[in-house]
């Protein structure tokens, strides 16, 4: 059987109660679902040597679910001015230019309480400088388009620690994610 929403709750109540709070706090626009699956990988890495980075924050409501699980670093990216230019590849009636708009002040604002939590600001790989050096053991990819899935795993995936999730949000939903992941 699959996981249910009440299943959930019954089977994380913890996981389930931070994931209610952060979808009211944020507008969180991910599913429960979906926020459990980041919980879980990230608990599951938590011994994996590595940090930790999401690409597509949007308001910051994933990564504040990530920080709750784990105190590694985290490095998040994000244009802060919703998303970028649309490829050939990409569904134009699916996605537009500058949707998915979140001011970096506000997300900092919110993540205020929290250390150990770095923010990058501009496209991805253009904004990805200080961590080059860096090994991961859990990205978080939330980003809607196929340039930038395709650029974010060339980044990533040759920097994941050994047994490293990265988790891509929008695959299959959108054409121009799955194009870039397949």
């Amino acid at each position: 059987k699959g996981i249910t929403l009440t299943s959930l709750s019954s089977r994380s109540p913890e996981a389930f109660g931070l994931i209610r709070q952060v979808k009211e706090e944020t507008a969180m626009l991910i599913t429960y679902l979906d926020a459990y699956q980041i919980y879980t990988a990230v608990k599951a890495t938590e011994k994996i040597k590595g940090e930790i980075a999401e690409v597509g924050v949007y308001r910051g409501g994933s990564a504040r679910i990530i920080r709750e699980v784990t105190k590694k670093p985290i490095h998040l990216f994000d244009t802060f001015e919703g998303l970028p230019g649309l490829s050939k590849h990409d569904n134009t009636e699916q996605f537009q230019k500058g949707e998915y708009a979140a001011s970096l002040e506000s997300v900092k604002s919110y993540l205020k309480n929290y250390s150990n939590i770095y923010f990058y600001k501009g496209v991805f790989p253009s904004s990805s400088g200080p961590i080059k050096n860096k090994r991961f053991s859990f990205v978080n990819l939330d980003i809607d388009l196929y340039e930038s899935t395709l650029n974010c795993l060339e980044f990533f995936y040759r920097r994941m620690s050994k047994m490293g999730v990265i988790i891509i949000h929008d695959y299959p939903a959108s054409r121009g994610v799955k194009k870039a992941v397949d």
